[in-house]
């Protein structure tokens, strides 16, 4: 759940460093030019992921420790090697479009796989005396992110634009792990494996309805922030 938050959020993210556009430069009377505007938009988020280096992201190296004073309380360092992430940008519009009589913007968006490796991770953790250790490595792939809802907006002259309504329905075509996992010398790689590839995605179909629900709010109360942040520039 906290991937697709993540994911979710990340997007939206995305979206806020766009340029920003002046509403009346969409006519709402016109499906045609709507619906171009949605995948003009659609695309400079994708162009945007690319040129921030988000897609694919790569890290050689990266390490960081923190310690108290007194470090036998607390400390704790960690080390990432060859960390590799594609597929974020790749965002495929099934279907886009927008009903002028019902007020309805439709939407079918895809992310069709997002997959992340670690060469080789480390942490280590010291609390009062007592060490954790912990190494990694491998690769996750999450196939097919589906987004598939509409938005219902209310086009008024003298209040602007605001959504009354949102759904979303999110479904994920399934998780394949390759990890390896070592805790405290102990393999955990099939408990972690299992985890991805059975655990989750049943979490996700079981608090379907849930999720879908979250995910709606999110995008509702994003959009009216983000219309109302309009107004006042």
């Amino acid at each position: 759940m906290k991937f697709i938050i993540a994911t979710v959020a990340f997007l939206i993210v995305s979206i806020s460093a766009l340029r920003q556009f002046d509403p009346s430069e969409i006519d709402f009377n016109n499906e045609r030019s709507v619906n171009l505007f949605i995948k003009i938009a659609i695309q400079e988020v994708s162009e945007y992921i690319k040129a921030a280096g988000w897609d694919p992201l790569y890290i050689e190296r990266k390490e960081r420790n923190y310690t108290l004073p007194v470090h036998v309380i607390f400390n704790s360092a960690y080390c990432i090697e060859e960390l590799l992430s594609n597929g974020m940008s790749n965002i495929v519009v099934n279907k886009a479009s927008y009903n002028i009589i019902t007020s309805r913007l439709s939407f079918d968006i895809e992310l069709p796989l997002i997959d992340g490796s670690v060469g080789a991770g480390s942490l280590e953790t010291t609390v009062f005396g007592r060490t954790f250790k912990m190494n990694s490595s491998g690769k996750v792939a999450v196939q097919s992110m589906r987004f598939v809802g509409n938005i219902r907006i209310n086009v008024n002259f003298s209040t602007g634009i605001t959504v009354r309504s949102t759904k979303v329905n999110f479904t994920m075509g399934g998780i394949e792990s390759d990890v390896k996992l070592v805790i405290q010398d102990e393999d955990y790689s099939n408990h972690m494996n299992e985890f991805f590839n059975s655990t989750v995605p049943a979490t996700f179909k079981e608090y379907s309805n849930e999720i879908d629900e979250l995910l709606a709010i999110m995008l509702k109360d994003y959009i009216n922030e983000y219309l109302k942040a309009q107004k006042t520039k």
